[in-house]
């Protein structure tokens, strides 16, 4: 049978945490040295050194999250402006008639057209989200792959494809009131207007 490489069985934490203890007190063992080396005029040299190699270190990691913010925002910027600007090459005439379409079903006093209703808006979703480059099988799987920085309303959009799912799934055993209909609808229109799909 072969070892697995990073199998927990072969995994040993000691040796590690040993490493750093053996680095650590190496460290402390040659600053002791140096101190001692330097004799006590010069510690106050040692304590200064030690103070700017510090100060050194924190604005370099100060420098490091200022850049990696203003990167993250550039990239947030550019590809949310690619995915808008995808949604938005669809035709805005046809985009509202799926709407229409929605809200017609929503109109009527039966269960049924309020079920088409939910599952025409989700078919909509799946739209868009293959016009913003997602991937993956099943509507679910791409929503798994969403940043949720890329994405203000994913809560949101979760919870109408589960509704949709439970339809789906559960046939006229799940019983779809009016109220929540209209509440998974109210769902699926957040999504469509941040991204300016409605």
């Amino acid at each position: 049978m072969p070892v697995k490489p990073f199998d927990p069985n072969y995994l040993n934490i000691e040796f590690f945490f040993n490493l750093i203890f053996l680095w650590f007190s190496w460290f402390t063992q040659k600053l002791q040295e140096l101190v001692g080396l330097a004799g006590t005029a010069d510690l106050a040299a040692v304590k200064w050194f030690l103070w700017a190699f510090s100060a050194a270190c924190a604005a370099g990691i100060v420098y490091t999250l200022v850049q990696h913010g203003r990167l993250q925002r550039a990239q947030e910027k550019k590809y949310g402006e690619l995915r808008v600007t995808a949604i938005e090459k669809l035709s805005l005439e046809d985009r509202n008639k799926r709407w229409q379409h929605v809200l017609d079903y929503m109109d009527s006093p039966n269960e049924s057209d309020w079920r088409l209703a939910i599952i025409e808006a989700d078919s909509m979703l799946e739209n868009i989200l293959d016009k913003m480059g997602y991937i993956g099988a099943t509507i679910g799987d791409r929503l798994k792959g969403i940043e949720q920085s890329d994405f203000l309303t994913l809560n949101e959009a979760w919870e109408a494809h589960k509704v949709r799912n439970r339809i789906a799934h559960e046939g006229t055993a799940f019983r779809l009131t009016k109220r929540e209909a209209d509440r998974v609808i109210n769902l699926f229109r957040k999504v469509f207007e941040e991204f300016h799909y409605i």
